[in-house]
């Protein structure tokens, strides 16, 4: 996933001896003039502007501050002596970077209340334009999670209760319907059915990318899909971008981006082509040893496909009568009317196992 620069904002800072909010790009306190500490916090504005001018990117891309092993003041990552007293910034920390700036592009109040004379700025406004008294930062507020109710124990345990007695009923059934039973059973009847599949050209109604369609087909409509997603730039590719979000820099200054993907576009088109499909199945049936095939009439855009045959053997047991499903021809050849099998059958009558009695 690529990343998209939108451009830099500026950040601010809370001194923390007068209260007073700052630009980030000031290093001593705008209101009393102390240092901006090494430890302090900054943020991002209320009413954040993008900027995108030279000068900005510059400042904002020039490294990290470093903060004066002496005096503590703020300098610019470039310094070399501190520019407040002079110290030697070799030993100097560099200020964090690369953090996510909380709060940017979140909702916030559209006014701030000064606290020292109750009157009400622009949510953006550093000090009060009435009385000049530092107005604090307006932060967006967090909406409380609703507190789901905990069921209660006997909800809980009468849940339980109904499941586990699902399972056993479940694995009542299931057994009652798989147990079988051993008995003897004399073929009455014998039954066979052969079938013929006809295939035919028919015409079959088909999406697909425009390059992929063949060629005796015919086009219909064709409309602009995403053919597949790109994580870097794509010639003609769409830039598909999340929400942007704010990356301290270290400068006071954070740089604006959001993560794009690109979906490459292409033409789909529903098209038309002749296809071999089953349009009809011809099936024979009879009784017996004498199976036979159906015979087909099959026209010039047709032809014969796949071929089925299934055979039954009847069996008379305790007064009624189970059908046995012989797995070929040669199994169902030892149905002899009259003779005597050993079966296995379910409570619901189908014939598991069948074995002629020697």
């Amino acid at each position: 996933m690529a990343k998209q620069t939108l451009g830099y904002i500026e950040l601010e800072w809370t001194c923390p001896t007068c209260g007073t909010r700052n630009p980030g790009s000031r290093r001593l306190c705008q209101s009393c003039g102390s240092p901006q500490p090494d430890d302090v916090k900054f943020e991002a504005p209320a009413q954040a502007k993008i900027e995108t001018d030279e000068a900005t990117v510059q400042q904002a891309t020039a490294g990290p501050d470093v903060h004066c092993p002496y005096c503590g003041a703020r300098n610019p990552a470039s310094a070399k002596v501190c520019k407040q007293c002079g110290g030697d910034l070799t030993g100097g920390q560099a200020r964090q970077a690369g953090q996510l700036v909380q709060g940017f592009g979140a909702a916030r109040p559209e006014e701030v209340k000064c606290a020292a004379c109750g009157t009400l700025n622009p949510a953006g406004a550093r000090v009060c334009r009435n009385c000049g008294a530092p107005l604090p930062a307006v932060r967006p507020a967090a909406p409380p999670a609703p507190a789901a109710a905990p069921p209660s124990r006997g909800c809980l345990w009468a849940a339980v209760g109904l499941g586990v007695l699902g399972v056993i009923l479940a694995a009542v059934f299931l057994l009652s319907g798989t147990r079988t039973t051993a008995t003897t059973g004399q073929v009455v009847d014998t039954r066979w059915a052969r079938s013929v599949d006809v295939v035919g050209l028919v015409p079959v109604q088909r999406t697909a990318w425009r390059d992929q369609i063949p060629g005796d087909a015919t086009i219909g409509a064709c409309y602009d899909d995403v053919r597949s997603v790109a994580d870097q730039p794509v010639p003609g590719a769409r830039a598909v971008c999340g929400t942007p979000y704010a990356i301290d820099q270290g400068t006071g200054y954070a740089q604006v981006v959001q993560d794009c993907v690109y979906e490459v576009v292409d033409q789909r088109c529903d098209y038309t082509v002749n296809e071999w499909r089953v349009v009809d199945q011809v099936t024979q049936e009879g009784a017996g040893f004498s199976p036979q095939w159906p015979a087909l009439n099959l026209s010039g855009r047709q032809r014969e496909g796949d071929r089925g045959e299934r055979y039954h053997c009847v069996f008379q047991v305790d007064g009624r009568q189970v059908v046995y499903d012989a797995a070929n021809y040669a199994d169902y050849q030892r149905c002899t009317q009259g003779s005597v099998w050993n079966l296995e059958i379910t409570a619901g009558g189908h014939v598991v196992s069948a074995q002629p009695v020697n």
